[in-house]
């Protein structure tokens, strides 16, 4: 044991014969407690079926459950050929599993470690020295491959059991090391957990220009990044200099854009794939925030990663606003054929504000008039013409505006309701200047509030009754989260000018408005364009997106994952939303909105592993937007640490 700054328990096989190389790379302050369980013997040979047969949960476990009673925060394991050796996942199998059996707050091994450090170093290609054999190397070079770590080159030793690896000196793997080495390498990786470097890997860094990462230096590290202890040391390597990930960000980022507002010091994701994204410290996040309602079909889908791929052999990355590629066709005709037949005419557009600015301008061309009609908490996007009809204008609230104007109404919450706003739409309307009426079906940013049913249908008659252009905003509502693949094909109602972003970029900046031909075929030729607008990658992004959502009905997904989601949140109130865009808010005792307690759960459910959106008028509102393909143990995984932060967020 060393220090008591923080505990972390570390598990080893009963042939483990290096301790003192683990003790080597630990900072100060830190306690290293160390349990045996039974594992590969040291006469028996480094093969397959050797290091298989360690991988078994049932020892590991076992002797995480008798350290549970020191109380380890973080909790690894140090055998690396057994955390590879069953293929992709089983690292983090058994990761969660000691984590779990001991109470500590996170797991790693060397594997998880490895990808961890490398990943934190910007590193995906690398040079492997192996003690194993050519089968057992093999399976460590898959696990880095499945991992997007290309391996340019191999030295392999093929040591006879863990007696022959502890017994080297350093300058046997400084020398293996040198003979791994490759041009192409951006790193060398040092496998084996039995291994001793004797302080030798600044030393091999220098000698060969590159970092250096051994599988025992890295499970330190990733133990301390765990353990939010600053493992950084002189002497030791890159690894342990390497500045926290974070830090050329906030040298480098306008403070203008957008800050994680429940920690100064936010994750930085290096991969992703489905609901999770896993940052430069090898730990694992639920996103429920989806990059603010975006990422629809999760992280790495295939269907977009191979339309992509596709796209991107062709060469046409772009092309400008002059021509088109046909994937840029295709997705116009795949999005007329499921729109309202009105709806045919698209203006593509780089995102969601420009598209908005798009619909503005159509709506003035159109009708001559340049004032509009919007609502109370309504956001449409950050530049002028955007801002100036969102009433939530944030922090740009002290900017200048353009000079049309805008009457937002008050934006209804129940049938009784709308009496009142007829009455108050038909007086803004009345003098005949209002070019459109804009309009979120259901407002995310402004807390995921659904008005009720009758609310669109009075727009779309009070639009028709004076001429005005009814302009739905689905941003955010659009591509499936809603239940149907638009929130307007739930109300009966077609508007004139339809703004779809966010999802409809399928990850990409991408943007389209829906229009009919009279608004968007009769304005000038170049009046609006813009260089990026919807460009062929993007567009093979958004065609496939919206041909899974199409084809394996995920829309329909939605409501399954709302009924899911409000059954395992019940106990905290009731949630705002509909389908797969919730929100839960966060009130005091008097029921005035609660942002710095919002804020609190937030920031505890982040540092648990779960991300949440944030909205509200009052930033009070917790958002929840899974992607629709989440799955029901997600959910509850999701469920269990929000419960969890709101019962201990004060």
């Amino acid at each position: 044991m060393r220090g008591s700054a923080g505990r972390i328990g570390f598990l080893f096989p009963g042939d483990g014969l290096n301790d003192d190389e683990f003790w080597s790379y630990l900072p100060d302050g830190v306690a290293w407690l160390t349990m045996r369980y039974p594992g590969t013997l040291p006469d028996q040979p480094l093969n397959h079926a050797t290091f298989a047969a360690s991988a078994d949960l049932g020892p590991m476990v076992a002797a995480a459950r008798v350290l549970a009673e020191a109380h380890p925060d973080v909790i690894v394991t140090g055998d690396h050929a057994g955390s590879f050796i069953l293929g992709l996942g089983h690292d983090q199998t058994q990761a969660d599993a000691i984590a779990t059996a001991s109470g500590a707050r996170a797991g790693s091994t060397p594997s998880t470690a490895i990808v961890a450090a490398l990943k934190s170093l910007g590193l995906n290609r690398v040079a492997i020295t192996s003690p194993y054999d050519a089968e057992v190397t093999a399976a460590g070079r898959d696990f880095l491959q499945g991992h997007g770590i290309a391996v340019v080159n191999e030295a392999r030793r093929s040591l006879a059991d863990e007696t022959g690896i502890a017994g080297q000196k350093a300058e046997f793997w400084e020398n293996a090391a040198q003979a791994a080495d490759h041009q192409d390498a951006q790193a060398i990786v040092l496998m084996g957990g039995g291994l001793r470097t004797g302080g030798s890997v600044a030393r091999q860094e220098a000698r060969l220009g590159k970092p250096v990462i051994a599988a025992t230096a890295a499970l330190v590290w990733h133990a301390c990044e765990l353990l939010g202890t600053n493992p950084s040391r002189p002497h030791l390597g890159r690894l342990f200099g390497a500045p926290p990930a974070h830090a050329p960000l906030s040298r480098h980022l306008s403070s203008g854009t957008k800050a994680m507002s429940v920690t100064s010091d936010p994750p930085i994701f290096a991969w992703g794939r489905g609901t999770r994204l896993h940052d430069t410290k090898g730990r694992s996040y639920l996103d429920f925030a989806c990059g603010s309602g975006t990422s629809v079909l999760g992280h790495a889908h295939p269907a977009i990663l191979r339309a992509l791929a596709e796209q991107a052999a062709t060469g046409v990355l772009h092309l400008g606003p002059h021509f088109h590629a046909p994937v840029q066709i295709a997705l116009m005709e795949r999005l007329a054929s499921v729109l309202p037949p009105a709806l045919s005419v698209f203006h593509p557009a780089t995102n969601g504000t420009e598209a908005t600015e798009v619909a503005l301008k159509a709506a003035i061309h159109a009708t001559g008039r340049q004032r509009f009609v919007g609502f109370e908490g309504s956001y449409h996007g950050r530049t002028l013409g955007a801002l100036s009809v969102s009433a939530a204008k944030g922090r740009n609230a002290g900017l200048a505006g353009p000079p049309q104007a805008t009457r937002h109404l008050p934006w209804p919450e129940h049938d009784a309701d709308l009496d009142a706003l007829a009455t108050l739409l038909e007086s803004a309307l009345a003098p005949g200047d209002v070019a459109a009426i804009i309009v979120e079906p259901i407002q995310a940013t402004a807390g995921m509030r659904v008005p009720p049913a009758g609310f669109l249908s009075l727009l779309r008659k009070a639009a028709d009754r004076h001429g005005v252009v009814l302009i739905l905003d689905e941003v955010f509502t659009g591509y499936g989260k809603s239940g149907h693949l638009f929130a307007f094909e739930a109300t009966g109602i077609v508007p004139d000018l339809l703004i779809l972003a966010k999802a409809a970029g399928g990850g990409l900046p991408g943007a389209m408005v829906a229009g009919t031909e009279g608004l968007l075929q009769n304005w000038p030729a170049g009046m609006q364009s813009s260089t990026f607008q919807m460009h062929p990658l993007t567009a093979a992004a958004s065609l496939a997106t919206l041909t899974t959502l199409i084809d394996e009905d995920l829309p329909a997904r939605a409501l399954g994952i709302e009924a899911n989601l409000r059954a395992a949140l019940a106990p905290l109130g009731l949630l705002d939303g509909i389908g797969a865009m919730l929100g839960l808010p966060i009130l005091d005792v008097d029921g005035r909105p609660d942002q710095p307690r919002t804020r609190a759960i937030r920031a505890r459910a982040l540092a648990e592993g779960l991300i949440t959106w944030e909205c509200g008028t009052e930033g009070h509102v917790i958002g929840l937007v899974p992607p629709l393909t989440v799955t029901k143990a997600e959910i509850a995984e999701a469920a269990e640490i929000l419960t969890q932060a709101v019962r201990q967020a004060r």
